[in-house]
Order: structure tokens, then C-alpha cells, then sequence
């Protein structure tokens, strides 16, 4: 498992420099990206909308755009420069402009994002363009700059998402081989029984214990199937209603560098469409890059 490709979905905002900020520290410490593509889509509804783009056709759009890449964003990447390829299209639709990009779409691609939204929540535009069935490639969501250097790393495990903990674990040690001090703490969070049935009282402490040693006994089975590749990991087992905020509160204890997911949803295994947990996170503005993959 390797990257070779960054593919970075521009916004030409402020957004754009915590991609640029992540993309540069993984080419200084990735020495399999051969490229970082910097992408943007012109939406045609914008030209006449704005006065200072009138009079400009779809081609001089482009061309603009390009030269304000070249200009604002290439510098950016300094000693990496030459590996960066600025691509503007005219793709009206966000969601149907990286779905054409499909030359990218692959296990080695790594796509970066900005938290897009009025309060820097990820967004719908990204969220849906990698949510797409057809769309294999990890994600990054960044919604600041990376803290230098990675030191500390979280893990969610599912436990019940059928073969997306194996490729979390693996996703992990993949960035435990790039950077070699690197902390990884896998976690997760079992629910009450409030969590699941709400029809059972918060204080039914027997039902609480079985779901727990429940948890713990596949925990147990997790690290037993993938015994070579979780050595030296740290394990946090969280319990309580609401995994969502367990997980941000763990992050704001912690303040990990990266966090990695899985994408798939329990209940739609053949599809690539983000679990509600994984969505509701991306919602919740963590403050911390996180890897959906």
C-alpha cells in the first residue's frame, strides 16, 4: 500500500491553505507521491453573476484561474513544485467534476479537502463527491493546518462494518511507516443500552455489562486476527451514549495529528456511502485532520 498521488479539490478561498499546508508535509516525509494535482471546476452559473467576470468567456475564466494557481498556490509547495499539475475544468456540477477524474480515482490517490461551510463544517459538496458508489479513493479532510510534526495518531475502530477495521489498521501502519515515532491509539466507543434501545432504562446496569464485556470480547478477537500488524498500539475502550462526542472529546484530551475512519455504512455494505457516525463527525467541525477511507 503506497500514495502516489495527492489530489487537492480547490475552493480558491482561505480553505485551501491548510490542504496545501497538509499536502506539503506529507511530500516531505512521502517519498512515493509522484504528483499533487491542484483542481478546480468552473461553475458557468457564476459567469455574468459577478461584475468582474462579464465579460469574460468560459476559455478567459480559465485561463485566469490557472495563472492565479500558478501565481498564489505552486510557491507553496517550495523544493516540491515540479511535481505539482494545476487543473481547471469546466465541469459545471462540483460532484459530477471529481467524479470525471476517475484517472485518479485509485486505492494510491490520496484526496484532500478543505472544511467547506459557513462554520467550518466539512460540507455537502466534498462529503457527496467521495460518498459517490464508484469512488475508491481515501480522503482528507483538513480543517486547519497541520501541527509539525505528526507525533500522535487515532484509529476508529467499528467492530462490526465487515473488513473496514482491517483496512483502518492497515491504513495506520501505513502512516506509522512514514513516520516511524508516530503513536497510534485505536478507539472505540460502545454505546449504552440508551444508545441502541430506547426502550430499556439508562440505569439497567445488567444489560450495560453484557454489551460491555460484549465489546471487549471482540476487541479482544480484533487484536488477536491482527496481532502482528497492532503491535505496540494503545487501545482507549469508551463507553456512553453518543459516539460522536466521545470521540471529539477524546480528540480534545489527546489532540491527536490524524484520524483515521472507515467510509462504509453498516447498513449499506455494497455501496461506498459514509455511516452516519463517520458523517456526523465530519459535521461536527473536529479539530483535527481526518482520513476517511
Amino acid at each position: 500500500m503506497k500514495i502516489d498521488k495527492l489530489f487537492i479539490g480547490l475552493d480558491l478561498s482561505n480553505y485551501d491553505i491548510a490542504c496545501i499546508n497538509n499536502a506539503y508535509y506529507l511530500l516531505d516525509h512521502i517519498s512515493t507521491i509522484e504528483s499533487v494535482v491542484l483542481f478546480h471546476n468552473i461553475k458557468f452559473d457564476f459567469i455574468g453573476a459577478l461584475d468582474e467576470f462579464t465579460a469574460l468567456s468560459s476559455e478567459q475564466l480559465r485561463e485566469k484561474i490557472l495563472k492565479h494557481i500558478k501565481k498564489n498556490y505552486i510557491p507553496l509547495f517550495k523544493e516540491h513544485s515540479e511535481k505539482v499539475i494545476p487543473t481547471v475544468t469546466d465541469d459545471n456540477n462540483t460532484i459530477n467534476a471529481i467524479k470525471n477524474q476517475l484517472p485518479y480515482n485509485t486505492d494510491s490517490t490520496l484526496f484532500i479537502f478543505g472544511s467547506k461551510s459557513q462554520e467550518d463544517g466539512t460540507g455537502d459538496v466534498p462529503m457527496k463527491s467521495v460518498s459517490l458508489k464508484m469512488f475508491n479513493a481515501p480522503v482528507l479532510f483538513c480543517p486547519q493546518k497541520t501541527q509539525f510534526p505528526f507525533e500522535s495518531l487515532f484509529a476508529a475502530i467499528d467492530l462490526k462494518t465487515k473488513g473496514r477495521d482491517k483496512k483502518v489498521i492497515a491504513w495506520a501502519n501505513n502512516f506509522r511507516g512514514y513516520f516511524p515515532d508516530l503513536e497510534v491509539t485505536g478507539l472505540y466507543v460502545n454505546q449504552t443500552p440508551l444508545g441502541y434501545f430506547p426502550y430499556i432504562e439508562q440505569e439497567d446496569d445488567e444489560i450495560a455489562e453484557e454489551l460491555w464485556q460484549n465489546c471487549e470480547t471482540k476487541f479482544k478477537k480484533l487484536s488477536e486476527n491482527h496481532q502482528k500488524h497492532l503491535k505496540e498500539w494503545h487501545f482507549k475502550l469508551l463507553k456512553g451514549k453518543g459516539v460522536v462526542q466521545h470521540i471529539k472529546t477524546a480528540i480534545k484530551k489527546k489532540k491527536p495529528d490524524l484520524l483515521i475512519m472507515g467510509r462504509n455504512s453498516t447498513f449499506l455494505r455494497n455501496s461506498n456511502v459514509y455511516g452516519s457516525t463517520t458523517r456526523k463527525l465530519l459535521l461536527s467541525k473536529p479539530k483535527v485532520p481526518v482520513l476517511v477511507i
